[in-house]
């Protein structure tokens, strides 16, 4: 019984490594970009930051989970936007209809004007 074990070792660490790379790869677009980090990059444009507190959003980033603001799930999706009083200024870009596991948006107390986009109502309807 404990051979049998041993030899399935490494066959059930290939399934786990399969597991985790078919999940990451999911987000990514045919050129390997992940599609919640384009998302995330299109608010970032659409927005004046005077004070830096978006400098570490990098459109080259594989995972934003690491980045100020930003808020991930256990499976490494984008759950929360949080960026309340930061003096941000600008539009939202209707990208964030693409961050399509959101949860929670915090941008209270910005200076963020025009409309709210129309494909924000995607992510909610997406979501309950």
């Amino acid at each position: 019984m404990e051979t049998r074990r041993r030899e399935m070792e490494p066959a059930l660490r290939v399934i786990t490594f399969l597991c985790f790379w078919s999940s990451a790869i999911g987000l990514l677009s045919p050129k390997g970009v992940n599609f919640e980090v384009q998302a995330l990059m299109g608010i970032k444009a659409g927005l004046r930051d005077p004070h830096g507190v978006l400098d570490n959003w990098d459109g080259d980033a594989v995972d934003p989970c690491s980045w100020t603001m930003v808020t991930c799930s256990s499976e490494s999706l984008v759950i929360g936007l949080g960026s309340p009083s930061q003096n941000l200024s600008g539009t939202l870009s209707p990208s964030i209809g693409n961050l399509t596991n959101l949860q929670i948006i915090l941008l209270q107390n910005n200076n963020i004007t025009g409309p709210i986009p129309a494909e924000l109502g995607a992510v909610k309807a997406s979501n309950t």
